[in-house]
């Protein structure tokens, strides 16, 4: 950006937030236009809320105020795909950031997802307060500071990544700590970025929000905090700063990339600078004048523009006694140096209306600034009515507006914001006023549009199509119907429930979402886009449904109590089927915190997974002192189901180890699957779910007694379980990575005794050759057991459980198996491969195991017939997350077993 050309400029395309007062970006500038201040004074029963003594808030220098943020213990988990437990042990900064990234998306016009290309993730947070006054004070979590499930969802390594990982996004992410100036140093990281080519948009921001929020604080002389609960900068009764809560997130792209998409743009970013003041200062948390001073020429020399036309500057502004002055004269010095600002150039701090927002305060101040930019409106400075004796003002260049300033003549061409943070790093960001752009053609009278709307459910739908009914009929600015249409069919993610249509006025689109909204059916219309791009337009965002997730300090946990103690004798439990369904209800709703779970609820569609699992599964073990395989849990979907298992193994009428589970049930030969490395078939219940086809699917269990020491031995334990239930051929078999070598050796016997098997399904199982060579010893296996839980993605499971658990034990066992196995002859048939297209994390995995890395495509020297490949996304662990890969994933596996499928229809089989 150094020359302020639309090719290096970086465009502001959408912002969200939340904050005091303001529960979005439009209601924050209705707030600062009309010059109001969140900062509030706390009720005797807020602050005893707070846990603050009724004395001590009576105390002379104790302020009973602040700027809360209502509803942050508000989140919709189900819409974001967070479990009921998971989203109240996590911070409520990284819930509301993820939301505000959401809505920040939506306001952009741009979808999340690889479709779009890159999007990158910056962002900043401040300290996990509600991990330190809620989670561990309660009496649940108070041992659980090292946990995974509470790091995972309080610590700011994961603000960042949870939000690629939950709206799909696969440009860099990453979490940005500066103190104060976290978020605009977090927004010149994502410019740097989007001008590097790594990413096509950038989402930037910030949160901070401080537990309990209504406890107000105790002023020190001399200290950073407000004498009278106001934060007044520049003025001479300035006394510190308040603290405020709140969260705010901006969309950047390259300029040229917005307007060829017809993105609104709110402003446009010229120069960004980070720096560090160094030693050059009295103190650690002292400013540093030469630091500033440096920030803000570097900002200005890379804008490109002229000086001369900074008509506003958001300054960092905490209105304390030193900070002040001493930002007011480094600025001053700045601009003389390279020819700035403009004649009357407006100065002003947000830190009065909202308090100081922490790591959330150099977005907020940037927002602020663009819509000023945006609406060509100064908003009035409050808290200011005399001027701070420590500033010469009238040797600065700078004025304090008190009233709204409103620019009808001559434009506001640009401003600039500042974010100091405590520790030396600062930032300055140089903005100009949105280019006007090309105005896109006139739409053709008449002509008809496609209208797409989407979301999670059909109520979400109906609700959505009254909003937008209402935006088009009541909105002070009704958008044209080419750009209504534009936005909502570029700048839109196509969610599971779908209305489309095509119309040709504004008034057939009324009509269409009327007939919605009194009860028609949506209708999933494929529709097409046809001709150049429009201008996006600001549109309602998909409706969500914040519900109150919290963690009260102090507060006993709630268990739902079992029918009777925990470890009764097994006799009395099996004579009594209800008992034990209460016992597991009381279990799996306590892991998913779900305490309306039912008994016909399905653990894996309320958030479970396999991390959650291994607690459920250990947890229901240790209550029916029962050795409970991993895969039969992981057939086992529901509460009800759970109980059955349990309930006949206690009886003695179910044999817990028979060593097959049923993932699909039909009445056509099964497809039997072998398990991977790891002894678990956790990843086939992701597979079937998303699985269209009707070919029923068994999966072998590992022998958890004595399990055999060579791989054939293995294979004819298999297949004496699968004859068990299927005495003759033709066979089908499959599995997933080390199941698929097992798979094989199993059809090799199977063809030696004479039966017939069908095509083998491999799952990016590697060939044998993969395997020749040293095993290792069980310290070099030790060493590379960590390393494959990462790869596996369960890097969250201390090594040590899995040790405790087996799992150790078990991948060891089996590694084994592969290393001292090869097989004797040729497979009589053809083999599918469904193979993953990345190489992934495994490339160090496979060197620490002594693999050796063949190409797969050596599968063919074990089969006379064709070996098929059909590449799926992902690489050999991540081809099963969620999302496009295990849809993918499924859709090939289909593909290949669509023989089955048809020899079954015709009746062949």
């Amino acid at each position: 950006m150094s020359d302020g050309t639309k090719d290096d400029a970086i465009a502001i395309v959408g912002m969200a937030g939340r904050f005091p007062g303001a529960p979005g970006t439009a209601e924050l500038w209705q707030l600062l236009v009309e010059g109001r201040e969140a900062v509030r004074e706390f009720s005797a029963d807020e602050l005893h809320a707070a846990g603050v003594p009724a004395e001590r808030a009576a105390t002379a220098n104790y302020v009973t105020r602040g700027a809360a943020l209502e509803d942050s213990d508000l989140f919709d988990a189900a819409f974001f795909g967070v479990t009921q437990r998971d989203a109240k042990l996590m911070d409520p900064q990284h819930r509301i950031f993820l939301t505000c990234a959401w809505e920040a998306l939506e306001d952009a016009g741009t979808p999340p997802g690889p479709d779009y290309g890159p999007i990158g993730v910056f962002a900043g947070s401040s300290l996990s307060s509600y991990l330190l006054a809620n989670v561990l004070r309660s009496s649940e979590y108070a041992d659980a500071a090292l946990t995974y499930p509470v790091l995972l969802g309080n610590d700011k390594d994961f603000l960042a990544t949870r939000v690629s990982y939950k709206l799909d996004l696969r440009g860099p992410s990453m979490s940005v700590q500066t103190a104060c100036s976290s978020s605009l140093t977090a927004v010149q990281l994502a410019c740097a970025a989007l001008a590097r080519g790594e990413i096509d948009a950038a989402l930037a921001g910030g949160v901070s929000i401080t537990f309990p929020q209504t406890s107000g604080y105790a002023h020190q002389e001399g200290g950073i905090l407000s004498r009278d609960g106001h934060c007044r900068p520049f003025d001479a009764a300035a006394s510190g700063t308040v603290k405020g809560n709140g969260c705010g997130v901006v969309v950047l792209k390259r300029l040229q990339d917005a307007l060829d998409e017809g993105d609104r743009i709110y402003a446009v970013v010229r120069g960004i600078a980070v720096n560090n003041d160094g030693s050059d200062k009295i103190g650690f948390t002292a400013p540093g004048t030469a630091g500033q001073q440096a920030v803000v020429r570097a900002a200005v020399a890379a804008s490109g523009i002229d000086p001369a036309d900074i008509g506003y500057v958001e300054a960092h502004g905490t209105g304390t006694a030193v900070g002040d002055p001493l930002e007011v004269t480094s600025l001053a010095a700045a601009h003389a140096a390279v020819g700035g600002p403009a004649p009357g150039c407006l100065i002003g701090s947000v830190k009065a209306n909202l308090g100081h927002l922490d790591a959330a305060a150099g977005v907020t101040g940037l927002i602020k600034a663009a819509l000023t930019l945006f609406h060509q409106t100064v908003p009035p400075q409050i808290n200011h009515t005399r001027p701070n004796t420590h500033v010469a003002w009238d040797k600065l260049p700078y004025t304090v507006a008190t009233q709204p300033v409103r620019y009808t003549g001559d434009p506001l061409k640009a401003a600039a914001v500042s974010a100091f943070g405590l520790g030396g790093t600062n930032a300055h960001c140089v903005l100009s006023a949105p280019p006007a752009g090309a105005e896109p053609a006139a739409p053709e009278p008449g002509a008809p549009y496609p209208v797409v709307i989407s979301a999670r459910d059909t109520d979400a739908l109906r609700r959505l199509a009254r909003a937008l009914s209402d935006r088009i009929t009541n909105g002070p600015d009704v958008p044209e119907l080419s750009d209504l249409a534009y936005t909502l069919f570029a700048g839109r993610s196509r969610l599971a429930v779908r209305h489309g249509f095509t119309a040709s006025t504004l008034e057939q689109v009324r009509a269409e979402l009327a007939a919605l909204i009194a009860g028609g059916e949506p209708r999933d219309t494929p529709l097409s886009w046809h001709g150049p791009a429009r201008r996006k337009v600001t549109l309602p965002g998909h409706p969500l449904d914040p519900q109150r997730h919290w963690i009260d300090p102090d507060a006993p946990h709630e268990v739902r109590p079992p029918a009777q103690a925990a470890g009764p004798a097994r006799e009395q439990a099996a004579a009594d089927a209800r008992t034990v369904l209460d016992r597991v209800l009381a279990i799996v709703s306590n892991r998913l915190d779900a305490p309306d779970l039912s008994a016909e609820d399905d653990f894996y569609d309320l958030g479970g997974d396999s991390l959650l699992a291994v607690e459920v599964v250990t947890a229901l073990a240790d209550e029916f002192a029962l050795e409970l395989d991993f895969d039969v849990f992981s057939a086992l979907r529901t509460p009800a189901q759970m109980a059955g298992w349990l309930h006949d193994a206690l009886s003695g009428t179910e044999d817990p180890q028979r060593g097959v589970i049923t993932f699909r049930e039909g009445r056509a030969r099964a497809l039997h699957l072998v398990h991977p490395a790891g002894g678990t078939n956790f990843v086939y219940a992701g597979l079937v779910d998303h699985s269209r086809s009707a070919v029923p699917l068994r999966a072998l269990s590992f022998p958890a007694q004595d399990p055999p020491g060579t791989l054939r031995e293995l294979a004819a334990l298999y297949l004496e379980r699968v004859r068990r239930e299927q005495p003759t051929g033709p066979y089908r078999l499959g599995g997933y990575s080390f199941g698929g070598n097992v798979a094989l050796e199993m059809a090799l016997q199977l063809q030696a005794a004479g039966e017939e098997v069908e095509t083998l399904v491999l799952l990016d199982s590697y060939p044998p050759e993969t395997y020749v060579g040293r095993q290792l010893d069980d310290e070099e296996f030790a060493d590379a057991f960590p390393l494959l839980l990462d790869a596996v993605g369960d890097s969250a499971l201390d090594v040590d459980v899995l040790r405790d658990k087996g799992f150790f034990r078990i991948w060891k066992h089996n590694y084994d198996l592969l290393k001292g196995h090869y097989p004797d002859r040729a497979f009589q048939g053809d083999i599918v491969l469904l193979r993953a297209e990345e190489a992934g994390g495994t490339l160090d995995l496979d060197t620490a195991l002594r693999m050796n890395l063949v190409d797969k495509s050596l599968w063919q020297a074990h089969a006379t017939g064709t070996v098929t490949e059909a590449k799926v996304r992902g690489d050999h662990f991540s081809m099963f997350e969620p999302g496009e890969r295990i849809t993918t994933l499924a859709a090939a596996f289909d593909a290949a077993v669509a023989p089955f499928d048809a020899a079954d229809a015709a009746g062949d089989r």
